[in-house]
């Protein structure tokens, strides 16, 4: 999916980045879903497509929720809280993490993330292959 999303643009040498240089993937995560709810925010590392790998910034506000219908996609994903709580649910699994837990999983399980809390969560994740 990241393919077909992805500008042509040539393969970038950079190894750091500022958090203006982030590419923005907010547009495309709401086009990818059905139903979101409440504002979710995603900030790509670099060009995923070029490594194999996608590294991303989420913040979900209060109330925000990847939708009813559940996520699944050919990959693996992981990740930690970094601030905040999020409720992530892998299958028949659910969870609220809490900034410090960590999750990893096979991403062709059906998953889900909700913000149940009343402030933003922040969560640095990784993918791969990419998704967005």
């Amino acid at each position: 999916m990241s393919e077909f999303f992805e500008p042509d643009a040539p393969a970038s040498q950079a190894v750091f980045f500022r958090p203006g240089e982030m590419r923005d993937l907010t547009a495309r995560l709401h086009a990818a879903l059905d139903d979101p709810r409440g504002r979710i925010v995603i900030r790509q590392v670099g060009d995923a497509r070029a490594h194999g790998l996608q590294i991303l910034h989420e913040r979900y506000e209060p109330g925000a929720d990847t939708g009813d219908q559940m996520l699944e996609h050919p990959a693996h994903e992981g990740g930690i809280v970094i601030a905040g709580e999020i409720e992530v649910t892998v299958g028949e699994e659910t969870e609220l993490l809490k900034a410090g837990d960590g999750f990893l999983f096979d991403s062709r399980r059906p998953h889900r993330f909700r913000n149940v809390g009343d402030r933003a969560a922040e969560v640095v994740s990784a993918c791969t292959p990419p998704y967005l």
